[in-house]
């Protein structure tokens, strides 16, 4: 039987590769449980497709993922290294039943994790991951025996993911940009440059050079000091930076400087507008967007639909809403239906850099109306999580520091689902006040549950 902690986070299975949740017979039993799940919905004559990004577990978790789905009669087909937005968009390509993403995202390489998609590039919804985690709960340890590689192969799942990129884009002229990509030593390695140079764009590489170990290490997202300086260094028009899985885009403009999701959405949203192809009057962000994106906006007559932290969160409530625009602050962009309402960190870039193009300006003049809010965001390691509203003292310090910020400052503190953090989100028109207030909450939660 399993522990008591949840099977799944934010973003689905995470931790050590090998350990927890992800030892061999963990994942197994997630496949025989995601295998249930398919036959309960009357999708077990359907193969489900395995890929993720380059980390050095990948084979392994693929492997005993592939074992487990056996077991309930599942055929798999492996695609290979693939962005996640690819796996997810192949599954109607293949006529498949799901899509198991192998992929820890933007943590280090000894991490790994799973993400389910179902049809049509959905991640599964609570009750569907509740089936699963319950079922891979219940059941009895599987008899032990070595892993038979059950996996069909199809490396041919890169081409059909980069013609569905470049059709869903309408095939743009890119001829006059030069643009620095970092990629991370991850799953867009080799589809990024090559995208890229199909729609014309002369493209600079640093990050792509992939060794099972390398994945985000000083590179990608998380490091767009990486690709500004390409940018500064070769006269790059913009600078893409993704994540291990290619599913997060952060951009530096001309000058080097950085572009994150709220920025993006501004620019794009601006562009749709004036174009009349802006649709549900407004965009779907998260708590964590930032109040100079909602009060941009708002200037344009325009609403920011506030959801928790979590892409399915934000397609769900496009969906909703009739909404074509969505996304986080990390460079989850999601262009609705263009892709299934999946974010993916290549598209986003082939977007901005399109509005780049027809309107003949640079970066950052496109961005020269977005003004960001100060904010500090901070993450305090832990050792535990009690309910933060039970903390003695906790709920009296945020009510004084809400007081302090005023109307138009905001407080968010949260733990990770992907990670042993609690983040601490401040926000406000005073950069000073801002900085001491995050530091305060932040203090406070390491005194009473830091990890040590």
């Amino acid at each position: 039987m399993a522990g008591t902690e949840p099977l799944f986070g934010t973003d689905g299975v995470r931790g050590k590769a090998g350990q927890g949740v992800l030892a061999p017979a963990s994942v197994e039993r997630i496949g025989a449980a995601l295998g249930e799940w398919l036959r309960a919905h009357g999708d077990a004559a359907k193969p489900a497709l395995l890929g993720g990004d380059t980390r050095a577990s990948r084979a392994e978790i693929a492997a005993a993922l592939a074992s487990g789905l056996s077991r309930r009669g599942i055929r798999t087909i492996d695609v290979g290294v693939l962005p996640t937005a690819g796996l997810a968009l192949l599954i109607d390509d293949y006529d498949a039943s799901c899509a198991a993403v192998i992929s820890a995202s933007h943590n280090p390489a000894d991490d790994n994790g799973i993400k389910i998609f179902s049809g049509h590039g959905r991640k599964l919804g609570d009750a569907e991951l509740a089936f699963v985690e319950e079922r891979w709960r219940a059941l009895d340890p599987l008899p032990r025996a070595p892993f038979e590689d059950l996996r069909e192969s199809h490396p041919e799942g890169a081409e059909r993911y980069l013609a569905r990129l470049v059709a869903a884009a309408g095939s743009p002229d890119l001829s006059r940009l030069t643009i620095a990509l970092d990629l991370a030593h991850g799953a867009a390695s080799v589809v990024g440059p090559e995208l890229f140079r199909r729609i014309g764009a002369r493209v600079i590489v640093t990050g792509d050079a992939p060794d099972g170990g390398n994945i985000n290490a000083g590179f990608g997202s998380l490091h767009p000091e990486k690709v500004a300086e390409l940018v500064r260094r070769d006269g790059a028009d913009f600078g893409l930076a993704v994540d291990g899985d290619a599913d997060r885009s952060i951009l530096v403009d001309e000058r080097g400087a950085v572009v994150d999701g709220d920025a993006i959405l501004a620019l794009v949203a601006d562009d749709l507008l004036a174009r009349g192809a802006l649709t549900g009057g407004g965009v779907v962000g998260t708590v964590m967007s930032n109040l100079g994106l909602e009060l941009f906006l708002r200037a344009r007559g325009l609403v920011l639909v506030r959801t928790p932290v979590g892409d399915r969160h934000v397609a769900a409530a496009m969906r909703e809403r009739g909404m074509n625009l969505g996304g986080e602050a990390s460079g989850h962009v999601i262009f609705g239906a263009d892709l299934d309402h999946l974010g993916d960190g290549l598209y986003t870039a082939v977007r901005v850099a399109e509005v780049l193009v027809r309107r003949s300006i640079p970066l950052s003049r496109a961005l020269a109306g977005f003004a960001r809010a100060p904010q500090a965001i901070a993450q305090v390691p832990v050792a535990s999580r009690p309910p933060l509203d039970r903390l003695p003292g906790f709920k009296e310090l945020l009510s004084a520091s809400e007081e302090r910020l005023g109307r138009e400052g905001r407080v968010l503190v949260r733990y990770s689902g992907t990670e042993p953090v609690c983040r601490v989100m401040v926000e406000g028109s005073d950069a000073r006040l801002v900085a001491a207030l995050a530091q305060e909450l932040s203090d406070f939660l390491r005194r009473s549950i830091g990890a040590p």
